[in-house]
């Protein structure tokens, strides 16, 4: 299938005037070993999502697995609307993190750009956007992560190691800081000691239930592929194996949630393309129902997932609280 021959299926989708709200995705592209049209289009159409509130356009996407030399690619896909934060790599073994925004809402602050070591010759990369035009009035501090892959004891320690550094950053943080630290965790379980390091400080917007298991299939994100491409062919070199793990998060500060300046649209947490009901499968195989009453553009979605990356985004929504309002609530 060529999917650029199908895209139109998403342009149809048209965003919404919202007073003033902020997406943010994070997505692990896997080095862009994928089909990048694939990839491409993907990307598209996180700003056309619908799914669970409104379609608007993204404002920051976190990457994992950024190789050197990929970060333009990903420039490339997204146009020149988006700018790239500071890009840093340090011959990190699972990948280096980048960041964009959308300059029409934020601008940078460079100067607060910081490498953190999440151990493994990994790093986590810290960013403060500020506001602009109707968006001038907020600032919120993004983390991007990729801690350490595979179970065991060693690799659970290594976790909780990255999950600890980033949090005592956090904690150098102005008081009441909005704070979104997103990426791949590689966590397996709720009882992951990183995990719980995590929600100590931070909020998970799903809950702290556990989440392996058919029952919270929506909650998945990796891998959207069940069996290893053919070399040669498009995802040849993805890890495969059904779509059975959430690895990747957004996690939260509770200052996203209290009213003021920006905080998170509840319900508007959830995984890119993951209508539920592809627990441990390859997330093409049958129908896909993503999209409400539109198989025919859920399945696009879903065998562009299949073919990009081996792990699905993760898009959540947050409402830019005008000042007013919220003076009026405060009282």
């Amino acid at each position: 299938m060529k999917l650029k021959l199908v895209a139109f299926f998403f342009t149809m989708v048209c965003a919404s005037s919202a007073y003033a709200q902020l997406r943010v995705a994070n997505y692990n592209i896997a080095k862009c070993i994928g089909d990048h049209d694939a990839l491409d289009l993907v990307i598209d159409a996180i700003s056309l999502d619908e799914s669970s509130g409104e379609a608007i356009p993204v404002s920051i996407l976190m990457f994992q697995e950024v190789s050197q030399g990929k970060e333009k690619v990903l420039h490339q896909f997204l146009g020149e609307t988006y700018l790239m934060g500071t890009y840093t790599n340090q011959g990190e073994s699972g990948g280096a993190q980048a960041m964009f925004y959308n300059s029409t809402q934020l601008q940078e602050v460079v100067d607060s750009h910081k490498d953190i070591f999440t151990g493994a010759t990994r790093y986590a990369d810290r960013w403060k956007l500020e506001g602009v035009g109707k968006y001038k009035n907020i600032s919120v501090w993004v983390y991007s992560a990729h801690l350490k892959a595979s179970t065991g004891k060693d690799n659970k320690e290594q976790r909780n190691f990255g999950a600890n550094a980033i949090l005592e950053d956090i904690a150098s943080l102005p008081k009441g800081s909005h704070v979104i630290v997103a990426g791949d965790m590689n966590f397996y379980t709720v009882k992951e000691p990183a995990y719980q390091s995590f929600v100590e400080v931070l909020i998970d917007p799903l809950g702290t239930d556990e989440w392996a298991g058919k029952d919270d299939a929506t909650k998945h994100t990796q891998s959207p592929r069940k069996v290893r491409a053919k070399k040669g062919m498009p995802g040849s070199g993805l890890i495969h194996g059904g779509l059975d793990d959430r690895f990747d998060f957004q996690l939260i500060s509770a200052s996203l949630q209290d009213g003021k300046g920006l905080d998170i649209i509840a319900g508007s947490y959830h995984a890119f393309g993951n209508d539920g009901n592809h627990y441990d499968i390859a997330i093409n195989d049958g129908e896909n129902n993503y999209f409400q009453g539109d198989v025919a553009r859920s399945d696009l979605l879903a065998e562009a997932l299949h073919i990009a990356s081996d792990h699905i985004p993760v898009i959540v929504d947050y409402d830019v609280v005008e000042a007013d309002k919220a003076s009026q609530e405060s009282k």
